[in-house]
């Protein structure tokens, strides 16, 4: 099949990882056509692995987020805010009610998850960090790679995250995901009755996001709506109400949101790399010429605005503007729904919310965690640690090889074996059960198919970015019941 090479043709990702990358080879290094990839062997893996210079890696990886390259420029001359959503969503597919998910294998490059709307333009991600895949080689798997991307962005932003560690064993393909969705074997083995609100054992309460989606509930602004499915999503994750918050504030206090405009980011990667096709993924459909589907013509989630007014530095500001500024719905440039501070002028004019962040302030336990981390920055960045540690490296890291290290010392041989948490609280009080009106759409070459969104941003994310999700097609007959006003201001 011959490719069609990006806009930017001549492309290359020289960095200053001491690796040339034609711009093109790497999209389909970490995106591969194949959907496959070779991995090696137990014992090379471990004896590259030794070999590894984790600090010569570290110190790469942060060059790299201030290497903005034309064929996809850094917002605000920095990557961390996409390296963050890169991290967090191949970490948050995990589950803890059956343990599928995670960023262990490195799956994001394979279907079923390269495909999910709410990876959308990460496959950029994963093509900026191929450099450093390409120079390091077998020694560092993909699934550290991308955990270390997003860590890398934290730590430079300012985020004090204490460890970082190494080890994680490769897939070859993506068989282990399919269980997640949306997949045949998903529909067999784990129905969603209603798509927007799936329930457990499922994680997500959409197929194909990793988080829930960011406009509420089927894609009605009602935060109080958002804040059940916000406990179930993250608690089948794993994560307690402190954890939740703490993960939430930490993906949006870094990076933007992507909504240019409504025409979306182009085709999924199984649609562009369908047979006779000479496409690559998510080309982009806002904007002209050059600059054409990137920087500021970019639409991932199709949510518009950073979530802080220094969006490359670590604060709490994000919690204290959701508590203390009055927030009303509009629709942003992307046709969805987010929320702006009402009467606002200068930098905070340009500051969004999502949904999903103002239902924060719906639900006792997660507003007094908003307020502990509004007050108290020592408190926020404890919290953070521990929840970034348990999401991308307790949880869902699958085997690790047998001479596996951190960056702080020694590796801890219990994370070896890790108990997946009991979630069974989360299962509806009656099971589920197959739902005929559920069908896998045939075409899904619009994003808007699934979902809202990112980025995470993200994402989480992406959480962290962690999260810029687009809405599912189903969103649209729920629009109905918002009123047909613009904007209304928040009632918290």
């Amino acid at each position: 099949m011959v490719m069609k090479k990006l806009a930017v043709a001549a492309a290359v990702l020289v960095g200053r990882a001491s690796c040339k990358m034609d711009a093109h080879d790497a999209v389909l290094m970490g995106t591969p056509i194949e959907d496959k990839q070779d991995t090696p062997s137990k014992e090379d893996y471990e004896k590259a692995l030794r070999d590894l210079d984790v600090e010569a890696v570290k110190s790469d990886m942060q060059k790299l987020l201030t290497d903005s390259q034309d064929f996809w420029p850094a917002d605000f001359g920095w990557y961390g805010g996409l390296m963050v959503r890169l991290a967090w969503h191949c970490s948050g597919s995990y589950r803890a009610s059956d343990g599928a998910g995670g960023c262990g294998g490195g799956r994001q490059r394979f279907e079923p998850e390269r495909s999910w709307p709410d990876n959308t333009n990460l496959d950029k991600a994963r093509a900026l960090v191929a450099p450093l895949k390409e120079k390091y080689g077998d020694g560092l798997s993909w699934g550290d790679l991308f955990v270390l991307a997003g860590t890398t962005a934290l730590r430079d932003a300012g985020a004090p995250i204490k460890k970082m560690c190494f080890g994680r064993v490769d897939d070859n393909d993506g068989s282990k995901s399919t269980k997640l969705g949306p997949t045949a074997l998903q529909v067999e083995q784990t129905p969603c009755k209603k798509d927007g609100d799936c329930q457990y054992p499922l994680g997500d309460t959409t197929l194909g996001l990793i988080y829930v989606n960011p406009e509420g509930p089927m894609g009605v602004p009602k935060p109080e709506g958002s804040v059940k499915n916000i406990r179930q999503t993250f608690g089948i994750m794993g994560h307690s109400d402190k954890n939740t918050v703490a993960l939430i504030g930490g993906g949006h206090a870094v990076g933007k949101g992507h909504g240019a405009c409504k025409k979306g980011a182009g085709k999924l990667p199984k649609d562009a790399y369908a047979d006779g096709k000479d496409e690559l993924p998510w080309q982009g459909q806002c904007g002209s010429g050059d600059s054409k589907g990137k920087g500021d013509n970019t639409a991932t989630a199709g949510f518009e605005g950073a979530f802080t007014t220094k969006p490359t530095k670590w604060d709490n500001e994000y919690f204290q503007k959701l508590l203390h500024e009055d927030w009303e719905k509009h629709k942003g440039p992307g046709g969805h729904w987010q929320w702006r501070i009402k009467n606002s002028e200068g930098d905070d004019s340009k500051l969004m919310r999502l949904t999903s962040d103002i239902a924060l302030l719906h639900d006792p336990e997660y507003k007094k965690f908003v307020q502990k981390f509004a007050d108290d920055m020592d408190a926020f960045n404890d919290a953070f640690d521990e929840a970034w540690f348990d999401l991308t490296t307790r949880f869902g890291s699958g085997t690790w090889a047998d001479n596996a290290k951190c960056d702080d010392g020694e590796f801890d041989d219990s994370l070896r074996h890790v108990e997946d948490p009991d979630v069974s609280k989360y299962k509806p009080e009656q099971l589920w059960m197959l739902n005929d009106d559920f069908n896998p759409p045939a075409e899904s070459s619009n994003t808007g198919v699934f979902i809202a969104v990112a980025g995470c941003a993200m994402v989480l994310s992406a959480v962290i970015k962690i999260s810029f999700r687009r809405r599912s097609s189903q969103t649209q007959e729920p629009e109905l019941l918002v009123e047909d006003a613009e904007t209304e201001t928040l009632v918290a």
